[in-house]
């Protein structure tokens, strides 16, 4: 086979997000899965994405195209660089597949989510019919892969995708335990350096709508009421819903312990799963959930909504709670910050939980998935 991904994203915001730790940890197994077979991977991407580590020996092409009207451009100009390239499977892990289809090649969509469906007001109205379009358009692919159950069962309701044209492949985190540890070597560098002097509860992944952000300073200042010492650390790149997120914690007395780093590099991030109290992630949706395995693969003990995937990928290495319960999740967090035992227990059940997941592991249900759609 010749397989094309399109790598796109990686150049954008999502390449920082999700979906760039995707493309990166699928292309890194694929990479290791593929050695010694005759078969071969072409990425597609704009030029944008050269800083990003990618692996040795695949050929990639530069896509001369516009940023913006994405999916319009994609519908026309992606039948003769196919067929050109001579692709026989072609994988889209965000934007939207090809409309107009080749006969000699294969087409896979990765859904990560249908949130924008899901939850009104998740993204803008204008992303919202993006979204919907993309969506609508993966009804013509041979196959789609989604992250979890609780993702394939959404794609079957609201999309009509029947289930055997659609392959559930977890994820992965990307996180090494050596890295692990030198984020414990000498957490106080870091932590000071991004103002934090105190035990702190930590959130990732963005202030999104789907996040339930309002949820999780309520809780907090719920905690802070009791006498706890403690801050709010809230990790994502600031946008329009940054503004209300302040704006709620002032309201609640809270806005001197809530820290907003926004977006913090790699060894920042590991260093504050390293060294946090607890994550606390009660959204009301998720496709996957990449933060909660990151978090496991670094020990921190971890609370998630009982919503969408989070209890597929946290099981019973996580502490559960109604997203739209402050108290609940508020009463979560107090029993990790108040019971020692239960926290390294927590701590110990998600390393061994997280390490189930591999990209290896997601590259070869993935490579097996362009078998099934080439043959």
């Amino acid at each position: 086979m010749r397989i094309g991904i399109d790598v796109r994203a990686l150049s954008g915001a999502s390449g920082r997000r999700g979906v760039g730790t995707y493309i990166r940890g699928l292309l890194a197994g694929l990479s290791a899965e593929m050695a010694g077979s005759a078969d071969e991977l072409v990425l597609f991407g704009n030029g944008l994405e050269a800083d990003t580590a990618l692996p040795e020996g695949i050929t990639r092409v530069t896509l001369r195209r516009p940023l913006r009207a994405i999916t319009f451009w994609d519908q026309i100009a992606w039948p003769p660089l196919l067929a050109a390239r001579q692709v026989t499977v072609f994988h889209s892990p965000f934007y939207a597949v090809p409309r107009v289809r080749l006969l000699r090649c294969r087409v896979v969509q990765t859904i990560h989510d249908l949130t924008p469906l899901k939850l009104p007001g998740a993204v803008s109205p204008r992303n919202a019919r993006i979204f919907r379009m993309n969506f609508n358009l993966a009804r013509s692919a041979d196959r789609v892969i989604v992250p979890s159950m609780a993702t394939r069962d959404d794609v079957m309701a609201l999309l009509g995708i029947p289930a055997g044209r659609i392959a559930v492949i977890p994820e992965a985190a990307d996180i090494t335990q050596d890295e692990v540890a030198r984020a414990g070597a000498d957490p106080d560098r870091v932590l000071s350096r991004l103002g934090i002097r105190r035990r702190y509860l930590l959130h990732t992944g963005g202030h999104d709508v789907v996040k339930n952000l309002p949820g999780v300073l309520s809780a907090f200042a719920m905690l802070s009421s009791q006498g706890r010492e403690l801050d709010l650390v809230i990790v994502g790149e600031h946008g329009p819903p940054t503004t209300t997120l302040i704006s709620r914690a002032a309201a609640l007395g809270m806005l001197d312990r809530v820290k907003l780093p926004g977006y913090v590099p790699r060894a920042d991030l590991i260093a504050l799963y390293r060294n946090a109290a607890a994550l606390v992630y009660p959204s009301f949706a998720e496709g996957f959930g990449l933060p909660v395995l990151e978090a496991m693969t670094c020990g921190a003990p971890v609370v998630v909504s009982c919503a969408g995937a989070l209890m597929e990928v946290g099981g019973d290495a996580c502490l559960h709670a109604d997203p739209s319960d402050s108290g609940a999740i508020a009463a979560a967090v107090a029993r990790i910050l108040d019971d020692e035992t239960l926290a390294a227990t927590l701590s110990a059940n998600g390393r061994a939980r997280a390490a189930r997941f591999t990209w290896r592991e997601t590259a070869r249900k993935t490579l097996q998935t362009y078998r099934e759609a080439a043959a």
